[in-house]
């Protein structure tokens, strides 16, 4: 699960090489959840298989779900297919005026998850 979470991470933030301050910040935002949400993982593997209905399972369980929303933002503010995954690493950001407020939303979600979960520790 650790590994498959990392290499989603890694291939949605390669194509943002080089990106605009809003996808600077996604990117960035994108890569403490993830640290976050893996360092979690370890910590509590044991503890959440034997109870999941803990207090940090479902914290890190809401930090997956809000990298899922982060990355499912970017890729609509910079045009890329939300169904087809991965993007491709050599695609542009040709960024949607029109969805820069859903991303910016996804960015705070992500930024408070990643303090939650850092908290909880």
């Amino acid at each position: 699960m650790k590994r498959a979470l990392i290499a989603v991470a890694t291939l949605f933030l390669l194509p943002m090489l080089g990106c605009s301050p809003l996808e600077k910040q996604a990117r960035d935002t994108a890569a403490a959840l993830s640290g976050s949400i893996v360092a979690a993982q370890s910590k509590y593997e044991g503890s959440c298989k034997a109870n999941p209905n803990q207090e940090m399972c479902e914290l890190i369980n809401n930090g997956v779900a809000g990298e899922n929303a982060l990355i499912t933002a970017v890729e609509a503010y910079c045009g890329w297919s939300t169904t087809l995954a991965p993007p491709d690493p050599t695609a542009t950001c040709v960024p949607v005026k029109s969805a820069a407020g859903a991303l910016e939303a996804a960015i705070s979600n992500a930024a408070e998850l990643t303090i939650q979960i850092k908290g909880a520790f």
